[in-house]
């Protein structure tokens, strides 16, 4: 059973996950534009090879920034399929899991995250450490990469 501070901490490391991810995406979405202005100045040159070499450089860079505003896009969908003040009781997306080696938030591949004097780790629903955590209870424990984690409390 999760204290109501635990569950307080739950809504302050929800919204902070979506202000970090608002952050990425304001600065992803900057650098796609630079990308496109690098590729619209690319398009007016006509230097031969080194035109279609710097042409074919700004358009990878640009599909880069188009996959990293897509991945940040997913990941706000995802916070915002969380209802963060539903009380958890298993491992599963959106629960926060206290655990004698720290504590994890079921959500999106974001990593650290501070909320009040708490370092939190933000992690994927697929992560290899949640996988093998999956279902469990506050109380039970499981032995991952040689390292046991004790389940404290879930909220």
């Amino acid at each position: 059973m999760a204290t109501p501070k635990f569950a307080a901490l739950k809504l302050s490391v929800h919204a902070a996950c979506l202000a970090q991810v608002k952050q990425r995406i304001t600065r992803a979405r900057a650098g796609l534009e630079q990308a496109r202005e690098a590729g619209a100045e690319e398009s007016k040159s006509s230097a031969g090879d080194k035109h279609e070499t710097a042409r074919a450089m700004a358009h990878l860079e640009l599909e880069k920034q188009l996959a990293v505003v897509n991945n940040l896009l997913e990941m706000e969908a995802a916070l915002d399929r969380i209802d963060p003040v539903v009380k958890m009781h298993l491992i599963a997306p959106g629960a926060l899991v206290g655990t004698d080696q720290g504590i994890y938030y079921i959500a999106a591949a974001l990593g650290s995250v501070e909320a009040g004097d708490h370092k939190v780790q933000v992690v994927s629903v697929h992560a290899p450490l949640i996988a093998a955590m999956k279902d469990l209870t506050a109380g039970e424990a499981v032995v991952f990469r040689g390292t046991r984690f004790q389940v404290l409390q879930i909220a």
